[in-house]
């Protein structure tokens, strides 16, 4: 039953990844957390972990997706301007040939524009990316000052990601999502409870190279197997050298069962799908092994 118009101003449709164990922003967050140590669990920590998982997933994700898939700010960018109006934004004494006067057509034309066709395709996903960004900035800003911070920056490289998209297969492929999609939601958890300090950091690169390996072995880049395998190897070789033995022997039978799915599959898409878990299991048992044995440095 219809209550037009009477009712809620927005309307926001929530959607659930196909797999909850998917390498990405969510536990990238809560690997980086633990490498600070593992918290007493109070009311509230789990309010900041709960807080930092829905900032660095569905948020800052939504922006993601709004500004890189839908091409949010590329169609404000690219518009095809229509002839303009015969009233709105006007300068006086501006003439027609000068800076002014062509500032005041080219207004004037997106005016036309973003009434006539951008508003009504896009306005939903206007208001949303608007409310998004605003929740991201408060909630960065009510966790840490540095996670604030990073906030700034994930927003700032998607907004350019948005802007010059490029495909995985691209020379450039994958190198904007991981910092985005990893790099900096792992940061954001190691800042959390303490100072960002060394190993936190190395450990975010070892993983970071794991994720721009998997998308560009989507991309088929050639050597792209180096990076993905090589910043695993880098984690067992990191947690070795800090004799948390362990840590390193869960990541070793992660690393060969990814081997081992890859010699049984042909195609990248099919085994990176059934490796996920493993990676998962990985991040999260190499960010505890930092935190819990007492790894973290003060």
């Amino acid at each position: 039953m219809k209550q037009d118009p009477f009712g809620q101003t927005f309307t926001f449709r929530l959607a659930l990844s196909k797999a909850w164990l998917s390498m990405g922003a969510g536990w990238a967050a809560m690997a980086g957390a633990m490498t600070a140590g593992w918290p007493d669990m109070t009311t509230g920590t789990v309010l900041q972990l709960i807080s930092l998982w829905l900032l660095v997933d569905p948020i800052l994700g939504t922006l993601w997706a709004l500004a890189v898939e839908q091409g949010l700010w590329r169609h404000v960018t690219q518009a095809r301007l229509t002839y303009p109006a015969r009233h709105g934004f006007s300068l006086p004494y501006a003439q027609p040939d000068s800076i002014a006067g062509r500032l005041v057509m080219l207004v004037r034309r997106y005016q036309v524009w973003w009434q006539q066709h951008y508003w009504p395709a896009y306005s939903g996903y206007v208001i949303t990316f608007g409310l998004g960004l605003l929740l991201a900035l408060l909630m960065g800003l009510a966790l840490q000052p540095t996670i604030f911070w990073l906030v700034v920056v994930a927003i700032g490289l998607t907004l350019v990601a948005g802007h010059y998209p490029t495909t995985l297969a691209s020379s450039h492929g994958g190198r904007l999502p991981t910092l985005v999609q990893l790099l900096l939601p792992w940061l954001m958890g190691a800042a959390l409870w303490s100072p960002l300090t060394l190993f936190p950091c190395i450990l975010a690169v070892c993983y970071g190279a794991v994720y721009l390996g998997g998308l560009r072995l989507l991309g088929n880049h050639h050597r792209a197997e180096w990076l993905f395998f090589g910043g695993q190897i880098a984690a067992i070789v990191l947690l070795l050298g800090l004799r948390v033995l362990p840590g390193a022997a869960v990541l070793s039978l992660s690393l060969l069962a990814t081997l081992l799915l890859k010699t049984h599959f042909d195609q990248p898409a099919h085994w990176l799908a059934k490796a996920q878990p493993y990676l998962v299991i990985a991040m999260f048992t190499a960010g505890i092994s930092l935190g819990v044995l007492g790894i973290h440095p003060q």
